[in-house]
């Protein structure tokens, strides 16, 4: 069985790559080390059968390998002051802006008005799961393999500038969430942990985040106006 070496979200990483999907989203995080790996993520090859009979029996093994080291990746990141944020995750002028909503919402969409407007300027950190982690009291957004349907992600680590909550809405509008709402919000679109531990660590993580990064509800379509309307608020620059 293989197991390769990475450094993802700055953690030194002893992992799993036996099939294409993973071996291929895992190359731009390769990264040598000699000291002991923060974390190890392993499981055999029955434990994928297992899972794979139990929870998605149409998957094959390439897909169910590449799902099963996300999510351990992401429930252990949790003890490293870190979340997955299920969003889409754009850098612009070395600053991250987070666009989450339920799947088909248009947070993909709303992205890419972002990367037409500003060609040149921004890039896409992570089309689905990046990673925040909080890193001596700044929040700081990571790109990492796991990055849904597109495949679209980034190896780097940046500022969070930040984060907008999409509804689709004609009328266009775009508020700061309450702290209430805004928790709510990332809850509902983080992975939810499995023990009283991380339960207690998450909670904390959330209420910084919450202290130290805009959110922001956002009501969207997909015209140029949309972007600027988020672009002019979220960076606290006028659109030029």
């Amino acid at each position: 069985m293989a197991t390769n070496k990475y450094e993802i979200a700055g953690l030194k990483i002893l992992m799993r790559a036996n099939f294409p999907h993973m071996i291929n989203q895992g190359k731009a995080y390769l990264k040598e080390f000699e000291d002991d790996a923060d974390l190890v993520i392993d499981f055999t090859d029955e434990e994928l059968k297992e899972k794979r009979a139990a929870l998605y029996p149409n998957a094959d093994d390439d897909l169910m390998e590449y799902m099963m080291t996300s999510a351990r990746f992401y429930y252990r990141f949790i003890g490293f002051n870190g979340m997955m944020l299920h969003s889409s995750c754009v850098v612009v002028d070395g600053k991250a802006y987070f666009f989450s909503a339920p799947s088909g919402t248009g947070k993909s969409t709303h992205v890419s008005l972002w990367l037409k407007n500003l060609e040149g300027r921004a890039f896409i950190l992570n089309d689905d799961k990046p990673a925040l982690r909080l890193e001596n009291g700044e929040f700081f957004a990571y790109g990492t393999p796991w990055s849904g349907k597109t495949d679209k992600n980034t190896n780097g680590r940046y500022p969070v500038g930040a984060i907008a909550f999409i509804e689709r809405s004609e009328q266009l509008f775009i508020e700061k969430m309450p702290p209430f709402d805004a928790l709510k919000n990332i809850y509902w679109q983080t992975i939810k942990p499995k023990t009283e531990k991380n339960v207690e660590r998450l909670f904390p993580l959330c209420e910084e985040l919450i202290k130290k990064v805009p959110i922001y509800r956002f009501g969207a379509n997909i015209s140029k106006e949309a972007f600027v309307t988020s672009f002019e608020e979220m960076t606290g620059t006028k659109f030029e």
